[in-house]
C-alpha cells in the first residue's frame, strides 16, 4: 500500500513513474534467518533495478525499503530511499553488523531519505542523506457519533509482536463493567491458541473479529472509547494513528520501534501510556481511559485532530512537490 501511494503522489507532482517489482526467485529458499534473508532480498532488488535501468530512460530512482537499497547500483543516478524503520533498529545485534554497514553506505550515498515518520527519522544512522518525512495519509474515516460505546478496540495481526496476550491480560485485569473488547486482525481459533500458549485466559467480554475489511475496523474505531495497544514492537503503528483520527483515545504500552503514535499519545494524555510493556501497567492506563472526564475527552480529540494535520493527504502532497521532487531532480 505504501509504495502505490507514493507512486500516485509522485505522479500528481508531475513525474512519470515506472514501478518495478522485485522477484526473489529460486534464491528465496535461502531466506531462513537474518542477516541472510536481507542479503538475498537485497541481491534480488539489485537485479530488478539493473533490468529496469536497461529498459527505461531514468533521471532518478526511488528505492522502497532499506533492504532494497543495501546493494543497489543506480549507475550514479540520484536516488531516494523510502523506509518505515532502519535495519539498525529492527535488525539489531552484532550478527547483523554487515547489514548495518551496508545500510549506512546506502543512506549516506542517497540524495534523500524518506522515512514514514518522525520516529523513523530519529532512528536513522549517523551520516545519512537529508531526510524528508513522508507518512502515509491518516485521515478521518467518516462522521463521528455524538456518543461512544463502552468499547475498546485492538488490532493484533501478528499475535506475538502486537501483544495479543498483553492486551487480553490487561483487559481482564481492568474489570470495567458493561464494557467489551473487539480484537481485529486475527481469527478466533488462532487467537485462543496463542493465549493458551502464553497462559492467558480469554476474557469473557472479548470478541475476535478476524481479518475484517478495513472499513469495518474503522467503523469500530468511530464507535470505540479507546484503542488499546499492547505491541512489543511497532515499525510505524498505523492502527493507533487511525484511532486518533477517528476520535478514540489511545491507551498503549511503550512499544519498541519507531512507533509514531507513542509520542502523540504521551503528549495528549501521558496517563494513558503504560510505564512498561506488560498487562498490569496497561490495565492501569485502560482504567484511566474509561474514567477520563468527558470534558477532558473532548479536549483530547480536538488536540489529536491538530496533531494529525501533518498526516493530511494534501499536506503530504505539498511536501512531495516542494521538497522531494526538486531535491531528487536537482
Amino acid at each position: 500500500m505504501g509504495d502505490s501511494l507514493l507512486v500516485g503522489q509522485l505522479r500528481r507532482a508531475g513525474l512519470s513513474v515506472e514501478p518495478v517489482a522485485v522477484r526473489v526467485g529460486a534464491t528465496g529458499r535461502l531466506r531462513r534467518a537474518y542477516p541472510l534473508t536481507d542479503l538475498v532480498e537485497a541481491a534480488a532488488a539489485r537485479r530488478a533495478l539493473a533490468a529496469a535501468l536497461d529498459r527505461h530512460s531514468v533521471r532518478a530512482v526511488v528505492i522502497s525499503t532499506t533492504t532494497a537499497a543495501m546493494l543497489a547500483d543506480t549507475h550514479d543516478l540520484p536516488y531516494a530511499v523510502r523506509l518505515d524503520a532502519p535495519a539498525r533498529v529492527n535488525r539489531p545485534g552484532p550478527r547483523n553488523a554487515a547489514l548495518h554497514a551496508l545500510e549506512r553506505r546506502a543512506l549516506a550515498r542517497a540524495r534523500l531519505v524518506l522515512p514514514w515518520s518522525e520516529a523513523g527519522r530519529a532512528a536513522l544512522p549517523a551520516g545519512h542523506a537529508p531526510a524528508v518525512v513522508v507518512p502515509p495519509p491518516i485521515e478521518r474515516s467518516g462522521e463521528l457519533p455524538r456518543s461512544r460505546d463502552q468499547l475498546a478496540v485492538a488490532y493484533t495481526p501478528d499475535v506475538k509482536a502486537k501483544g495479543l496476550d498483553i492486551v487480553c491480560g490487561a483487559w481482564a485485569a481492568t474489570g470495567i463493567r458493561d464494557a467489551r473488547l473487539e480484537v481485529f486482525g486475527v481469527e478466533r481459533e488462532a487467537a485462543l491458541a496463542h493465549l493458551r500458549r502464553t497462559g492467558v485466559a480469554a476474557p469473557a467480554s472479548v470478541e475476535f473479529r478476524g481479518k475484517a475489511p478495513p472499513e469495518q475496523f474503522r467503523a469500530a474505531l468511530r464507535r470505540a472509547r479507546v484503542y488499546v495497544g499492547g505491541a512489543r514492537w511497532e515499525d510505524f503503528g498505523q492502527a493507533p494513528l487511525e484511532a486518533l483520527a477517528d476520535g478514540a483515545l489511545v491507551a498503549t504500552v511503550p512499544s519498541g520501534g519507531p512507533f509514531e503514535a507513542l509520542g502523540l499519545a504521551r503528549e495528549l494524555a501521558p496517563e494513558l501510556v503504560a510505564d512498561a510493556v506488560d498487562p498490569s501497567t496497561l490495565a492501569t492506563a485502560l482504567r484511566a481511559a474509561f474514567e477520563l472526564p468527558e470534558q477532558r475527552v473532548e479536549s483530547y480529540r480536538r488536540e489529536a485532530s491538530q496533531l494529525l494535520r501533518r498526516f493530511d493527504g494534501e499536506a503530504i502532497q505539498r511536501t512531495i512537490a516542494a521538497e522531494v521532487v526538486p531535491a531528487l531532480l536537482a
